[in-house]
């Protein structure tokens, strides 16, 4: 009798996801510095704090129609896939940003570290957990509906925190959105390497997936943002990177 041939084994898109991922997040974090240093942007923003609202709305509903029917867009000119995909990048980008608020240069610093880092343990853990078939699993349909209520609250949580008086209460409050963003990249990264989580069928379905996937860990990246310059607030810290220079490569001079 002849054996009968195996299956041919599926093209993993995890790669793909994840460059997608990457470009996205270093553009954005890129756009985060930028806007940071426009003071009339800071201060048209400041005084009004209902277009920070207005565009959490545009947001929000861009991700669930992008996503409803990405099936269709797919399908259409690569123009019109590109202005889709740009818009729903630009404007679910800038509505996390928060601009009107300035961080210290070192959180900055900080949270792209510790967001590359959580990138690296993801990656990881996600390996891991497939190869033992244990971990954080969970579905398409629940990776992607969670991934934009992930994002969503995150969202609100930072520009409501943006408007906070007390320190003492938005510290604990970015920590939990920032903590919950942590959990979900793992649970992201172990679910989107099951069998058949890509659809095959559908042309760059990798690129939608490495879409959801920056949107957390964008909201990842701008929670550690937030989140350390809090803490430093509360803490009456001095963030300035010169002085912070000064006292570790010259305190013995100046003594």
């Amino acid at each position: 009798m002849l054996r009968e041939n195996p299956p041919p084994r599926q093209k993993s898109w995890v790669g793909p996801t994840y460059r997608v991922t990457i470009i996205m997040l270093v553009i954005g974090q890129i756009q985060v510095s930028v806007a940071m240093e426009i003071t009339p942007l800071k201060e048209f923003l400041a005084d009004r704090y209902y277009l920070s609202l207005v565009q959490f709305v545009v947001s929000f509903l861009s991700i669930q129609l992008y996503g409803f029917f990405y099936h269709i867009i797919v399908k259409k000119p690569m123009w019109v896939r590109l202005l889709a995909g740009l818009w729903t990048y630009e404007v679910n980008t800038m509505s996390i940003m928060k601009p009107a608020k300035r961080a210290p240069y070192i959180s900055l610093i900080l949270s792209i570290i510790l967001t590359f880092l959580m990138m690296i343990i993801s990656v990881i853990y996600g390996n891991s957990a497939i190869k033992h078939k244990k971990g954080l699993f969970t579905t398409r349909h629940k990776v992607i509906l969670w991934s934009e209520r992930i994002f969503v609250l995150t969202c609100f949580g930072i520009i409501v925190c943006a408007e906070m008086k007390r320190v003492i209460i938005e510290f604990p409050t970015l920590l939990v959105y920032t903590i919950l963003s942590s959990v979900f990249v793992m649970v992201f990264a172990a679910s989107m390497r099951k069998p058949n989580f890509y659809r095959q069928e559908s042309t760059g379905d990798y690129i939608l997936i490495g879409q959801l996937y920056y949107l957390n860990f964008f909201a990842l990246y701008m929670g550690y943002v937030w989140t350390t310059a809090s803490f430093i607030e509360l803490m009456g810290w001095r963030a300035d990177i010169h002085d912070i220079f000064v006292y570790l490569f010259y305190r013995k001079n100046i003594e």
